[in-house]
């Protein structure tokens, strides 16, 4: 059951991330931060840029962790989805860059 729980954790982790992100989202939104410029952009894209970037981090750790077992084939397809997981959370933020938060 453990070897289960480390071969889907990546993807549990990108499925985190893009919750918070989406929520962020939406919350920044209907609370206006939109409107408010820091530093020459929103407040709403620095706290998505900043979020996005922890979770990033996060993702990395999760992938150092799993490449320190390597013994069965389930420790290595872990690692596999962990690669997965890294990239599809690189892939979901990149609309913060290019989009602007509320239209």
């Amino acid at each position: 059951m453990i070897a289960l729980g480390r071969m889907v954790s990546g993807l549990a982790l990108w499925a985190a991330a893009f919750v918070v992100l989406y929520s962020l989202h939406g919350l920044g939104c209907a609370l206006g931060w939109a409107q408010v410029e820091m530093f020459g952009i929103t407040r709403a894209k620095a706290i998505l840029l900043g979020s996005w970037i922890v979770l990033i981090a996060a993702q990395l750790v999760l992938l150092v962790w799993l490449l320190r077992r390597r013994e069965t084939q389930l420790d290595r397809i872990g690692i596999a989805i962990g690669w997965i997981g890294l990239a599809a959370t690189i892939v979901t933020g990149v609309p913060i860059l290019a989009i602007s938060s509320c239209v």
